[in-house]
C-alpha cells in the first residue's frame, strides 16, 4: 500500500511526534505485506518507517529479542501506533547494505553469519508452537505446516486459477504434500524462536566482516522446528544458483542427522509450494523467474 498521499499524510504527523523537521524522505525495495519510507531528520537522525494492515506484527517479536537479550541484531523500536486506522511502526534505520546488494558470486561467504545468527535466536524455547503474535498457541506443529495447504492460509484453486501458473501442477503438488504431512513424524514440543524467511531483502551485512548486521521483518516470526529456519537458507543458496560445493559446505556446516535432513528435504518441498502461492500474487519480471524455478523443480520432483 505505497501511497503518496498516505505519506505525506503521516510525515507531517512524524515532524511533530519526532520534535524534529524531516529534510529528506526515501523509498527502498517494498515487501508483500507493508510498505516502507526512510525519513532524516535536521539533527541527523535517520529513521524506518513500516506502515500497513500488518505492520505492527513486527513488534511483539522485536521486544521479545530486546527482553531476552537474544544476540540478534535488530532494530531499535521507536514507536508503533495507529495512524488513519493503519498500523505504523518506527525503526531506528539500519546504517548497513542488505544482503541483495552483495555479487552474488560473494553471497555464499554470508552463509555461516546466517546460521550463527539463525542458531542464536533459536536459543529461546517454547513447549508450545505458533505465531509470536498470537495470544496463546493452540495448534501443534504439523497443524500449523498443514494449514499452509488445507485451506487455512490459501484457497489453492484460487491460485491455481492465476496467470503464469501451471494449475495443474499446483493442485497435484498440495494434494502430494498433505499426504507427506499425515505420514512424517514432527516435533510435538521442545520449540525455538523462528524467524521464518531469511532472504536477501531482509537481512543487512557487513561488506568487510561477511557478518549479518541487521534482520528485518519479524511478522511471521513463531515458535516452531528450527529446520524449518534453516530450509529457508537452503532455498536461498537454490535462488541465487549457487555452486554444488557451496551447498556441500552448508550441509557440512550443519551436520545434520538423518532425521533432521529428512525433516529439511520436507520443510524444503512445503516452501517450494508455499512460495509459489506468494510469487503469483503480482506477475513481475522477478516472479515471474521464480514461478518458472519452483514450477521446474516441482515437475521434476
Amino acid at each position: 500500500m505505497c501511497n503518496l498521499e498516505f505519506q505525506i499524510h503521516l510525515i507531517t504527523y512524524l515532524e511533530s511526534l519526532l520534535s524534529q523537521g524531516i529534510v529528506d524522505c526515501s523509498t527502498p525495495p517494498q515487501g508483500m505485506s507493508s510498505s516502507v519510507f526512510f525519513v532524516k531528520t535536521e539533527t541527523g537522525n535517520e529513521y524506518a518507517v513500516k506502515y500497513g494492515n500488518d505492520a505492527g506484527k513486527d513488534v511483539p517479536a522485536l521486544k521479545l529479542i530486546k527482553d531476552k537479550n537474544l544476540k540478534i541484531p535488530v532494530p531499535n523500536l521507536i514507536a508503533s501506533f495507529e495512524f488513519d486506522s493503519v498500523q505504523v511502526v518506527i525503526l531506528e534505520k539500519i546504517s548497513f547494505p542488505l544482503l541483495e546488494k552483495v555479487p552474488v558470486e560473494r553471497l555464499s561467504e554470508y552463509i555461516p553469519s546466517m546460521v550463527n545468527c539463525l542458531r542464536s535466536l533459536h536459543e529461546l524455547k517454547s513447549p508450545k508452537s505458533g505465531l509470536v503474535v498470537q495470544q496463546g498457541f493452540s495448534k501443534s506443529w504439523k497443524d500449523i505446516i498443514k494449514s499452509i495447504f488445507d485451506g487455512t492460509q490459501f484457497d489453492w484453486q484460487e491460485v491455481s486459477e492465476r496467470k503464469g501458473v501451471d494449475g495443474s501442477l499446483i493442485l497435484k503438488s498440495v494434494e502430494n504434500i498433505l499426504l507427506k504431512i499425515e505420514n512424517i513424524n514432527l516435533p510435538d514440543n521442545n520449540f525455538s524462536l523462528l524467524h521464518t524467511d531469511f532472504n536477501q531483502r531482509n537481512l543487512f551485512v557487513d561488506l568487510n566482516s561477511n557478518k549479518i548486521t541487521g534482520v528485518i521483518d519479524w511478522e511471521d516470526a513463531m515458535y516452531g522446528d528450527p529446520i524449518f529456519d534453516f530450509a529457508r537458507v537452503r532455498m536461498f543458496i537454490w535462488h541465487f544458483g549457487l555452486s554444488e560445493n557451496v551447498v556441500q559446505d552448508y550441509y557440512d556446516l550443519m551436520d545434520y542427522t538423518s532425521d533432521e535432513k529428512a525433516r529439511e528435504d520436507f520443510y524444503w518441498l512445503v516452501r517450494v509450494i508455499q512460495y509459489l502461492a506468494w510469487y503469483s500474487e503480482d506477475l513481475t519480471e522477478f516472479s515471474i523467474s521464480r514461478i518458472k524455478l519452483h514450477q521446474e523443480f516441482l515437475r521434476d520432483y
